[in-house]
């Protein structure tokens, strides 16, 4: 049983006919709130509304190894709401949060809903076909930039961006190579 699961919430699953739901955050705009659950949920003072533009939701795995945990969130693109908002939003490296809640029979969330993965917007796709549009959102835990470098780089295009007209790094390049100095 993954960990972090309160005892209500334990009850719940361990019963035959459970019911669960996905609390999808994504962080853009004001933050879009949506639930693939039959009505609105409510949870934390925030409510998150059904939609049937919610296609389908990916299961990340966890394994021992040391890796990127990855996910991805298909949504329908026939209403362009989401292809709209995607494409006039500065939306790479914004929080999607996405939470499993088990419902009781009366519609409310049993326990607390248990986070299934918190991660970063890399990416989105959109694919058009004659019946159907389809956007497909990418995302990936915090660890995905890990080794990224950030800053300024010791190139003369660098330079220029910063200083322009400043000729400092303009043989940078050749550093890199091996010199001779004083040999032939």
């Amino acid at each position: 049983m993954p960990r972090g699961l309160n005892s209500t919430l334990k009850t719940e699953l361990a019963k035959d006919g459970f019911r669960l739901c996905n609390l999808i955050y994504i962080d853009l705009g004001s933050g879009i709130r949506l639930t693939d659950y039959a009505h609105d949920i409510t949870y934390s003072s925030s409510t998150y509304s059904v939609s049937d533009h919610v296609l389908s939701v990916g299961e990340p795995k966890e394994s021992r190894e040391l890796r990127v945990n990855t996910m991805s969130l298909s949504l329908s693109g026939v209403e362009q709401t989401y292809i709209s908002l995607f494409l006039s939003s500065d939306y790479v490296n914004r929080q999607i949060l996405v939470q499993k809640a088990a419902i009781a029979a009366d519609g409310s969330i049993v326990g607390a809903p248990f986070i299934a993965f918190d991660g970063r917007l890399t990416r989105f796709e959109v694919t058009e076909r004659k019946t159907s549009s389809e956007v497909v959102v990418e995302a990936a835990s915090h660890w995905a930039d890990f080794d990224k470098k950030s800053g300024r780089l010791t190139n003369n295009n660098s330079q220029q961006q910063y200083f322009p007209g400043d000729v400092g790094f303009e043989y940078a390049a050749n550093t890199i190579r091996d010199l001779k100095w004083g040999r032939k």
